[in-house]
């Protein structure tokens, strides 16, 4: 008879594994494309950034998780569990910024040229790799907090634990602390959310109104020259959907975390299976939409 913790062991290492392969996969495809145009597109850099944080998430978040799933406890150090969180947090907040970043950019992308946002238009794809930097640099910085909230499971401290995935305890700091970091985390995600819904139904609003316009004109030639535009907006508008949908039910278990002292284990598993299925769908979606892939994903 298999256990309920060897077979959830078993789901999140297959969900670590194709993930981890699916971003890996992305990666060589965009170094191969970068070969042999000596050029990356302005969506292939932040892609690049994606399946990079993605694969972090998937590391940090489903290894741990595995080897607690299998029995395996008190593997990690104080300064191990520090490492792990803080950098699951700063993958998972750079996701999140560049999920963003890449729906605002191909909004931005489909735009007309006659419009206001024209000179920005033609301005961003020569520096999109910079605020792809600097949402790194950024989310190392905020999130300095995090590893003063963990510790290895072997240390003593007088502070009473909020959680604990089984293998890092959470300790409860101060109300003030507390409080602080919950309204910065907040605030970035609100804001990152909104720009991603803004952009969501912009892109919606321009696939209607194409449509609209397809009904009236029969031109196959200016249909082939909309194509890849339509097809790189559709995917896009789906990774972005399939964020907003996997982070709303992850956050739902996180927030029951935050304010019950010690949740169930399962529960707090759970959150993380969740917040880890966008990292390991994002990658097979992007290759699957890619139309500059032939045959295998990466013909080096």
């Amino acid at each position: 008879m298999i256990s309920a913790n060897f077979a959830i062991g078993m789901v999140i290492l297959a969900q670590t594994g194709i993930g981890t392969m699916g971003n890996v996969l992305l990666l060589c495809h965009n170094v191969c494309s970068l070969f042999r145009r000596h050029r990356l597109r302005p969506l292939g850099q932040i892609i690049n950034h994606l399946a990079l944080a993605n694969t972090l998430i998937l590391l940090c978040g489903g290894i741990p998780l595995t080897m607690v799933a299998f029995g395996l406890k008190y593997f990690l150090h104080d300064v191990t569990c520090k490492l792990v969180f803080y950098f699951h947090r700063v993958a998972w907040g750079n996701s999140l910024s560049t999920t963003c970043l890449l729906g605002g950019f191909q909004a931005l992308s489909i735009n007309p040229t006659n419009c206001r946002w024209a000179e920005l238009k033609f301005k961003s794809p020569k520096h999109i790799n910079s605020p792809c930097i600097l949402s790194w640099m950024f989310h190392l910085l905020i999130n300095i907090i995090v590893p003063m909230r963990v510790s290895g499971p072997k240390s003593s401290r007088n502070i009473s634990v909020k959680s604990n995935l089984g293998y890092c305890p959470h300790w409860f700091i101060n109300t003030i602390t507390e409080s602080l970091c919950l309204v910065i985390f907040t605030s970035v995600d609100v804001i990152c959310l909104g720009l991603m819904i803004w952009a969501s139904g912009y892109m919606i609003f321009f696939l209607y109104r194409h449509q609209q316009r397809v009904q009236y004109i029969h031109s196959t030639r200016q249909s082939s020259q909309m194509s890849p535009k339509i097809r790189a907006t559709k995917t896009i508008l789906i990774l972005v959907s399939t964020f907003v949908l996997f982070y709303s039910l992850s956050s739902v278990f996180e927030t029951y975390a935050y304010y019950f002292d010690n949740p169930q284990l399962r529960l707090m598993k759970t959150s993380v299976f969740l917040a880890s299925c966008f990292p390991t769908l994002s990658p097979f979606l992007l290759l699957k939409n890619d139309p500059h892939i032939s045959g295998p994903c990466c013909s080096c």
